[in-house]
């Protein structure tokens, strides 16, 4: 069962945008989270005229299930 943590933060224009971390440790500290979330936000690294991330939204958790099914 594969896990992803999905950082979710607002742009400039409004909308929301998203990076995804693989495997990440666990338990989640949600402190370490916010503070890696503001530091991102800082660096004004990501998106372009009016599409920087501006604030946090959200962080979650999620796992992925899949099942494959051998086709004969």
């Amino acid at each position: 069962m594969a896990k992803t943590l999905e950082l979710h933060f607002t742009n400039g224009l409004g909308k929301t945008s998203k990076l995804t971390i693989d495997n990440p440790k666990e338990p989640v500290n949600k402190t370490a989270v916010k503070q890696v979330m503001d530091l991102v936000i800082a660096a004004d690294i990501f998106g372009g005229e009016n599409q920087s991330l501006v604030s946090v939204k959200e962080a979650r958790l999620v796992e992925h299930n899949v099942t494959d099914y051998e086709i004969v």
